[in-house]
């Protein structure tokens, strides 16, 4: 399982392997398939087609706070608009951090993904103007408005609703996130083939968990227990992995995946290719660690499996 909390990284890899594969044009397609306006993907459309202007409120006060981004939101649904002042985007931000701590490199483009939720915001007759001044430091602003209503002046006044809030005041958490992987997994494994798949998740494993054979190799299997249990702990679901280490093996037991529970409980469909997100992974950190890696059975319901490792 790649955590909730570790999809960014997973995020942008996708895009930059997607371009290397096939091209710039590539990377739109694949953000127009996970933005698509359909209500199965980036749930923002179900909220504005419920709420209209004030469901763009209700999404990202959910989406951002369980980010932990340092925002301002300003809603003023009488006058038509909606308008977000991202301080410090996480999701940027994140990429920034890591790119400093051990070196993977942010995919170039990778904010413009974000002017994607436009398909959803113009499919119920909104308009929307995003500044982009500012993503080089993880800081950007969106403007929504009801071209109905809208009469091109922000005014902050006694109709304004304002959410302001800090990185600090919220844990990193965002559920969510398992679903665009689940899709993300799904577009590569069913357009261009098992092959390419692995080959995107061994690549993603070498990036972003390049440190991690160094401290096996350093520290013996102890580092490698320490690193799943740890994921999992990530995922506010300790209960779901047991691990066993003795001697030069390494059992681990996994009761039920995060990922697939909260797919399930969303009604998302699992992708057929879900389980290579431990597997390949796995098998890719064991590679780079010099170990012999064996996976048990997976039940795809729930994601229940076992795997060990051995030195």
């Amino acid at each position: 399982m790649i955590s909730c909390t570790e999809f960014i990284p997973a995020y942008s890899e996708l895009f930059t392997f997607l371009e290397e594969k096939h091209g710039r044009e590539e990377v739109d397609r694949f953000w127009k398939y996970l933005f698509e306006p359909d209500g199965k993907g980036i749930p923002l459309i179900n909220f504005v087609k419920e709420k209209g202007i004030r469901g763009c409120w209700d999404y990202w006060t959910g989406t951002l706070n369980e980010e932990a981004a340092d925002f301002t939101m300003y809603l003023n649904e009488k006058a038509g608009w909606y308008y977000n002042v991202m301080h410090h985007c996480p999701s940027k931000g994140r990429l920034l951090e890591l790119e400093q701590s051990i070196g993977i490199k942010p995919y170039h483009d990778y904010c413009l993904h974000c002017d994607s939720y436009r398909a959803a915001a113009e499919k119920v007759g909104l308009k929307y103007i995003y500044n982009f001044c500012g993503v080089d430091h993880a800081a950007c602003s969106m403007l929504i408005y009801d071209p109905k209503v809208f009469d091109g002046r922000v005014i902050i006044d006694e109709n304004t609703e304002i959410m302001d809030r800090r990185a600090s005041q919220n844990e990193y958490f965002h559920r969510d996130f398992h679903s665009s992987l689940n899709m993300g997994l799904d577009y590569v494994g069913e357009k261009y083939g098992e092959a390419e798949l692995v080959e995107y998740l061994r690549s993603y494993t070498s990036h972003v968990y390049g440190k991690l054979p160094e401290a096996i190799r350093a520290e013996g299997l102890g580092a490698l227990k320490a690193h799943i249990e740890n994921t999992y702990a990530l995922e506010h679901a300790p209960d779901a992995v047991r691990t066993a280490l003795e001697g030069n093996a390494l059992r681990v037991e996994i009761d039920y995946c995060p990922g697939v529970r909260h797919l399930r409980e969303t009604g998302r469909r699992v992708s057929r290719w879900y389980a290579h997100s431990t597997s390949v992974v796995m098998q890719a950190i064991a590679d780079a660690s010099g170990l012999r890696f064996e996976m048990g059975d997976y039940d795809p319901q729930t994601g229940r499996t076992s795997y060990a490792f051995y030195a």
